[in-house]
């Protein structure tokens, strides 16, 4: 018999199988496959028969080897690209998170030198209105008041902004900026931080050369390290911050090319070998427990060579620190930074309108509808969203004003159901918080924003611009 098994011997019928040589596959101990030679009448098999088909079946092997590594390997490399892009998020997301809470770390630092400038602008608004309701009946003393009143008001205003727009959270992004606009941006927010008994002075390249780099990671790395620079100088001295542009070639770290550098320096108590060595080493502090976290300059070094740049800290026992971040200067153009609204010029003017607005704050509610009705528009006020729709019902609104931020239904869920009613409704969202970009992804990104708090100024042009892109 052929074969005891019988598929075997049923096959070999069909085929009319007279004579059948045989060669195995054997993988692991186990029979994988076989390859066979088929005779219709019955016959001896010569050595170069069974030497050809050892031959043809070792090729085969080979074969059917290869595409199953081939295949191991297809799969395996899927499986590390999966899991490349997997790590790589989760490194990105850690990052991002180090970076928010070494931000949180630091608003800490800010908060203490604020309190003590917003105390100051409370008391010059409460101390101007008082003034005013002593005599309310003399007109030059109350514009007087008034207007000091609103200056120290726009103060405190500009202290909470740049508080908000430094704690928001944001995305790790490269892109061309300038140094010296960071700085420059930031100088309020070091004065009070460093408090009186540091002088602060700045050496800026005259020509500053744009680098690819993240904005707020730049501003980290200056906080950072004049925060370091404080603590080294307790009796007080002197912090300078400077830019200037270096050539690289042949660096050990540094690609060939042109850098940014950014050194900070400060006349206190200096650092010693040891310390120097370990001072970007993470979790490393000299600190007291529960004031530093060890992660600041080691947090500045990463980040400088995710930019493609490094860092080099230079220190003298007694006579002070100063550490340099290299930023690899781009040929790409960077945007100014702004942190203000600047009203577009050539706007038309604005004709009367009927105002929708929503918000949930009394008092600002009323304190902007008073002052829009003074520049002639009607305004339809609501206290939340609920109200606003069933306004509309029975008059229709020409703008839109909404705060985000409301109880029940906020100011994007509104926006849409308003433009369900009145698709070409013209819309101005408002808020306090500092994180526009939710507000984005809410109502689109073409969405018009106003930061609290804002003069009424500001809201006008705001107007302005959407009814120019009504179309009549």
């Amino acid at each position: 018999s052929i074969s005891d098994e019988v598929r075997t011997r049923e096959t070999a019928r069909e085929v009319d199988t007279r004579a059948i040589l045989v060669v195995p596959f054997v993988r692991d101990g186990r029979l994988h496959s076989i390859v066979y030679l088929n005779a219709r009448a019955p016959r001896q098999w010569d050595p170069e028969d069974i030497a050809f088909m050892e031959e043809l079946a070792e090729r085969t092997r080979l074969v059917i080897e290869r595409d199953a590594v081939e295949h191991q390997l297809r799969e395996l490399n899927a499986s590390l690209e999966y899991r490349v892009e997997e790590r790589t998020r989760d490194l990105q997301q850690a990052q991002e998170a180090l970076l928010q809470s070494q931000k949180m770390e630091a608003v800490g630092q800010l908060v203490a030198g604020m309190a003590h400038d917003f105390n100051n602008v409370l008391a010059s608004v409460i101390g101007a209105f008082n003034l005013i309701l002593r005599r309310p009946d003399d007109p030059a003393r109350v514009q007087r008041f008034a207007e000091e009143g609103a200056q120290a008001a726009e103060k405190g205003a500009k202290l909470t902004g740049q508080l908000m727009a430094f704690s928001r959270s944001q995305q790790i992004q490269l892109r061309p900026l300038l140094v010296c606009d960071v700085i420059e941006n930031m100088e309020e927010l070091l004065v009070r931080t460093l408090g009186p008994l540091i002088k602060i002075e700045r050496q800026l390249n005259p020509n500053p050369a744009p680098v690819m780099a993240d904005a707020t990671q730049v501003e980290m790395m200056i906080l950072n390290l004049a925060i370091n620079a404080r603590d080294a100088m307790p009796d007080g001295g002197t912090l300078t911050i400077s830019t200037s542009k270096h050539r690289f070639t042949r660096d050990a770290e540094l690609a060939d090319g042109e850098y940014i550098e950014l050194a900070v320096s400060d006349s206190g108590i200096g650092m010693d070998e040891e310390t120097l060595r370990r001072a970007m080493e993470p979790f490393f502090t000299t600190k007291p427990v529960g004031q530093g976290t060890g992660l600041g300059l080691a947090q500045i070094y990463g980040s400088a060579r995710q930019a493609g740049g490094t860092v080099r800290i230079e220190s003298v026992r007694g006579v002070g620190t100063a550490v340099r971040v290299y930023l690899p200067c781009t040929q790409q153009s960077p945007a100014r930074l702004n942190s203000g609204w600047t009203p577009e010029e050539g706007i038309i003017d604005l004709p009367p309108l009927r105002v929708l607005l929503v918000d949930d704050d009394d008092r600002l509610r009323s304190v902007l509808s008073e002052g829009l009705a003074d520049h002639g528009h009607l305004v339809i006020v609501a206290g939340n969203g609920s109200e606003a729709l069933s306004l509309i019902e029975r008059e229709t609104p020409q703008i839109a004003v909404l705060d985000f931020a409301m109880p029940g239904m906020n100011g994007a869920v509104l926006a849409q159901q308003i433009a369900a009613r009145l698709p070409n409704l013209p819309i101005i969202f408002v808020s306090g918080y500092a994180d526009t970009a939710s507000i984005k992804n809410a109502a689109g990104d073409n969405a018009t924003i106003l930061q609290k708090p804002f003069e009424l100024d500001r809201l006008i042009s705001a107007m302005k611009m959407v009814w120019s892109r009504v179309e009549r």
